[in-house]
């Protein structure tokens, strides 16, 4: 059979198009084969023991603007499992809101309450689980609908959404759920403008929040860029770019790690001037000042020096005949000064 649930949102689609099917109608034997080809674009679900005697369930779709939201019904709440695979025409953020009968999975909970989770996913990456839910409800979204809202939108897999917010979330969904069917088509484009919003609203201070918790991993990034700019600082063409490749990691997300400290190629340029410091005042058989602003990097002679004293206050020859002068007296301390922000640009 063909499989309904590929979610297309499509940006010409404005009229709310449904979709439905069900296998209650379908041989006992033959539901779960028929229910498996239907989620075969988004899921591969895995056989059970319960599944192989019957398998009753209903599938609801509603494509509003280039939103989908999908509505699936379990009778009796088959246990399943399930995994995903990214495809290539698939790279949709999905909203999944699951519920099931509290009294199935735990004998103390009272006969009629039920329970429920929010989860955040991106299609283009892999997850697979395991579920008894009577109910689902699933909205798909284009992959840049946030884009606007937060940048770095892609570590929000799997995210653990505020609990305030995500009420706020399910409650929208499930209403969403209620009402489509009879959403005016005029309407339909505005509905998703909004959704959008509302999702974006609960998302994004979350993530931005896990960002700013990430404090650690950022030092430990920026520990690796040093490295990787001290490995690479005697190539004059060495830059912003040339660091991202090696860092495996985009240009506005390394910008984004810099931004704080004067940027990026600030960062390349100091580091470049603090190697340079060392070497100066290493030892008394150094190379030339020009050889050493060559090692790191710079070119031309009078750039380096330019740069050095914007750097450090003093010229590259001041630095080398103060070290001389300590030398005979006391155990070198070869660090460079401490310095505020300098407006030291990246030089070819």
């Amino acid at each position: 059979m063909t499989a309904l649930s590929h979610p297309t949102p499509r940006s010409s689609v404005t009229p709310v198009f449904a979709q439905n099917f069900s296998t209650k109608d379908l041989p006992p034997q033959d539901q779960f084969d028929a229910w498996r080809a239907l989620l075969a674009d988004t899921i591969d679900l895995l056989p059970t023991a319960e599944a192989s005697e019957s398998f009753a369930a209903e599938f609801s779709s509603w494509t509003f603007g280039n939103i989908v939201l999908t509505r699936t019904l379990y009778a009796n709440a088959p246990a399943r499992r399930w995994r995903h695979r990214p495809r290539s025409f698939l790279d949709h953020w999905c909203v999944v809101l699951a519920r099931s009968n509290a009294s199935r999975n735990n004998s103390s909970s009272r006969e009629g309450t039920r329970q429920e989770s929010l989860s955040f996913r991106s299609l283009a990456l892999p997850f697979e689980g395991q579920a008894e839910d009577t109910e689902v409800l699933t909205l798909f979204l284009p992959r840049d609908f946030c884009r606007e809202e937060l940048e770095d939108f892609d570590q929000a897999h799997d995210l653990d959404i505020n609990p305030q917010l995500g009420a706020l979330l399910a409650g929208y969904i499930d209403n969403l759920a209620r009402q489509l069917p009879h959403i005016p088509p005029a309407q339909a484009q505005g509905l998703a403008t909004a959704t959008r919003a509302l999702v974006a609203a609960c998302i994004a201070p979350r993530v931005e929040r896990s960002e700013t918790a990430d404090a650690s991993l950022s030092s430990l990034l920026i520990d690796r860029a040093r490295l990787v700019v001290r490995q690479n600082m005697a190539s004059p063409e060495f830059g912003p770019e040339q660091l991202a490749r090696l860092m495996a990691m985009s240009r506005s997300k390394l910008y984004r790690l810099f931004e704080s400290t004067g940027g990026v190629a600030h960062f390349i340029n100091r580091e470049r001037l603090r190697e340079a410091y060392r070497r100066l005042s290493s030892h008394r058989d150094s190379p030339s000042i020009h050889i050493i602003g060559n090692e790191v990097g710079f070119v031309d002679h009078s750039t380096f020096s330019r740069a050095f004293r914007r750097e450090f206050g003093h010229s590259p020859s001041e630095a080398r005949e103060r070290s001389l002068t300590k030398l005979s007296a006391t155990p070198l301390d070869v660090r460079p000064p401490e310095t505020g922000p300098a407006d030291a640009e990246q030089e070819a």
